[in-house]
């Protein structure tokens, strides 16, 4: 019943049908039971005794609404632009009537980033994993004190940054229930009790903005924190030899070789980069200058960060016109370079 946007995904619309179990009572005397009260009078006239009297009351066990929705083991850190992040939660039913409950999966207003793609299921094939098929937008029937799994899967946005978090939350809202769909949504007897069933909704305040006690409703959340590489990269030049000064202070002039150097930096604290593949397409007007180092190596890597001394790295793959090389893994607070020359035409 709370008014949080909800962003769940296309779904179709069956039972829930995965993972119950009975915890221990809860919900307490069922709906609609008549319990009934008998007082007797034993008394006597002088020392005759007489007829034992009687009274009876009875009345008729209202209906109290109640669910709770909880967040199901850990929430490992997430990686920016990872598809299929799943997230397990738990409904249990602890109304003394069976109910169906409405589902919806939604983030808070103003996350560091957004959950795209939000889809609630029920994972019956038990993968873990969620498949086409297992869409689900309701419970349709939960008998008192049962409860049912449910899983949420999203995909995390690309533009998400390392230690950034988000909040997925489940809320499940008390239904009639149903076989296969289920009824109108519940809501509390209004006025004083009468002599049939009222019904009193006694749900907690949950985790979601908005969701006040006694709505019928209850949700919780799971905080998703991006661990993500925060890679930066600089390149310069410098002009190291020309056809008329040689190395004494050359100029960029035709002829003269320019060495390149490129720095990849992952910003301290941020997860490490791996598979970092540096890729360099030379400007037209120059030509990419083998054996510039007197070794066999074109391209030399070095893991300071610097472009000065280290070690060369076969692999690389140049040709006149690009440079490509596989540096590697890059932990936070850590820069690898790479250089290279090419001769100005």
């Amino acid at each position: 019943m709370i008014g949080t946007k909800r962003l769940l995904g296309a779904v179709s619309t069956f039972a829930l049908v995965t993972a119950v179990s009975t915890p221990a009572m809860a919900a307490g005397t069922g709906v609609g039971e008549r319990i009934t009260n008998t007082v007797t009078v034993d008394f006597k006239v002088g020392d005759v005794q007489q007829t034992q009297i009687s009274a009876s009351d009875t009345f008729t066990v209202d209906r109290k609404i109640n669910v709770t929705v909880a967040a199901v083991g850990g929430s490992p850190a997430v990686s920016a632009n990872q598809q299929d992040v799943v997230r397990q939660f738990t409904v249990t039913n602890t109304s003394n009537d069976t109910v169906g409950f409405a589902l919806t999966a939604f983030q808070a207003a103003a996350p560091d980033f957004s959950l795209n793609n939000i889809i609630i299921f029920d994972d019956r094939d038990g993968d873990g994993v969620y498949d086409a098929g297992e869409e689900i937008t309701f419970i349709d029937s939960l008998a008192p004190d049962q409860t049912r799994n449910v899983w949420v899967v999203m995909d995390i946005d690309a533009a998400a940054t390392n230690a950034e978090t988000a909040n997925i939350f489940l809320l499940a809202n008390a239904h009639q229930a149903g076989s296969g769909s289920i009824g109108a949504e519940i809501v509390a007897t209004s006025g004083a009790n009468t002599a049939g069933i009222d019904t009193v909704l006694a749900d907690a305040a949950g985790a979601a903005a908005g969701d006040a006690q006694y709505q019928g409703d209850h949700s919780a959340s799971h905080t998703l924190t991006v661990n993500a590489a925060d890679l930066s990269v600089v390149k310069s030049s410098r002009v190291v030899w020309d056809p008329v000064n040689a190395f004494t202070d050359p100029k960029n002039i035709p002829g003269a070789r320019v060495e390149y150097c490129i720095v990849v930096s992952n910003a301290a604290g941020a997860s490490t980069a791996t598979s970092v593949d540096v890729a360099d397409t030379l400007p037209l007007e120059t030509t990419f200058y083998p054996n510039a180092y007197n070794t066999s190596d074109d391209v030399i890597v070095n893991g300071s960060g610097t472009c000065t001394g280290g070690t060369g790295i076969d692999g690389y793959t140049a040709t006149s016109t690009s440079v490509r090389e596989l540096l590697a893994d890059i932990p936070g607070g850590v820069s690898r370079s790479l250089y290279f020359q090419v001769t100005i035409d």
